[in-house]
């Protein structure tokens, strides 16, 4: 029985390893496709990041800048999470969750505390055309809330919510 290569169509001999005409591999058959009519499958694994952003949560600052400041500028704007660039590189990401879970019960004076004191370093990150799926992957292995959406030359471009990813899937729900 011969099996068609799904990278050019070329008929292949049933049980070997790449196409004979392409090189592509005959061995990889189980990657998730979206079914037909599921219009969840289909954002999740096909649509890019880009499509969930909004460019509205992209707060930046500095590993230096004090604790205080950050927390006057969660409270004021609403905001959650902000990236941590030194020398326009991504050094780490500072949520309200951080705060949290690092001075929850301490007496400590945050003007005395600095950012990289308390910041998550090097965190995961996605790219604008990302699919959602690599990004919510990304999110439940590293239990991250906030994921830096990121160009190629390490510019933000957003972070990425959990709370845009399921609004976004709720549309699609209610698109149906």
């Amino acid at each position: 029985m011969n099996i068609k290569c799904p990278s050019c169509g070329f008929e292949s001999i049933e049980g070997e390893d790449r196409c004979q005409q392409c090189l592509h591999s005959l061995m990889q058959r189980d990657i998730p496709r979206p079914k037909k009519d599921d219009n969840i499958q289909h954002a999740i694994l096909t649509a890019p990041v880009s499509d969930l952003l909004t460019g509205h949560d992209l707060l930046v600052c500095s590993p230096t800048d004090p604790l205080n400041k950050i927390v006057k500028i969660f409270k004021k704007d609403n905001k959650n999470c902000v990236l941590v660039y030194q020398k326009k590189k991504l050094v780490g990401i500072l949520s309200n969750r951080d705060l949290l879970l690092k001075l929850a019960g301490k007496d400590q004076d945050l003007s005395k505390l600095k950012v990289e004191d308390i910041m998550t370093k090097d965190p995961g990150c996605v790219k604008p055309e990302d699919p959602i799926a690599y990004a919510i992957n990304k999110m439940a292995l590293g239990r991250y809330r906030h994921v830096p959406v990121l160009r190629d030359d390490g510019t933000p471009v957003s972070i990425l919510v959990i709370k845009d990813v399921l609004q976004h899937l709720s549309k699609r729900i209610k698109s149906k």
